[in-house]
């Protein structure tokens, strides 16, 4: 078999194989799930990096590239508040933006190794699909309030 033969095998193989991208068509529904496996899996979940309004993957690319390897400027995982996890009482809602139905704010609420968290996700529909635009900590009385666009825009 030729080389071009070979290459051609092998994009087919991968195509065939490659999972496909993620679709969000329930905000609500996928941040519920998110949480689901970060409980069930035993720190070894990682949720999708392809959820990410153009907007906010920008900013993640800016933050990876410039970290090269090392920590950026986020150094814990968003999604719990912390860099470890021991989640319960989980509880998810939705509630509509006024004057935007292209937009949803899903908040979680729950326990993280005892501590109460709130973080509130910004769902734009873009294109038919629903896609992350940020993300915020907003825990009333907390000093520990972080909107995600803003940390990762941090000084390089």
């Amino acid at each position: 078999m030729n080389n071009r033969a070979t290459v051609a095998l092998f994009g087919l193989a991968v195509s065939l194989t490659a999972a496909p991208g993620s679709q969000i068509d329930d905000p609500e529904a996928f941040v519920r799930d998110v949480y689901r496996r970060f409980a069930a899996s035993g720190r070894q979940y990682t949720p999708p990096d392809d959820i990410y309004t153009p907007r906010l993957k920008a900013l993640f690319v800016r933050d990876e590239q410039w970290a090269k390897g090392e920590v950026g400027c986020l150094d814990f995982i968003f999604w719990v508040n912390g860099q470890d996890y021991e989640l319960k009482n989980v509880r998810v809602s939705v509630r509509q933006v006024a004057g935007h139905p292209d937009r949803r704010i899903v908040i979680a609420k729950f326990l993280n190794s005892g501590e109460p968290q709130e973080i509130n996700f910004d769902f734009q529909s873009t294109g038919g699909k629903w896609l992350l635009d940020d993300a915020r900590s907003v825990r009333a009385g907390s000093t520990e309030r972080w909107t995600l666009s803003k940390l990762l825009m941090c000084p390089h």
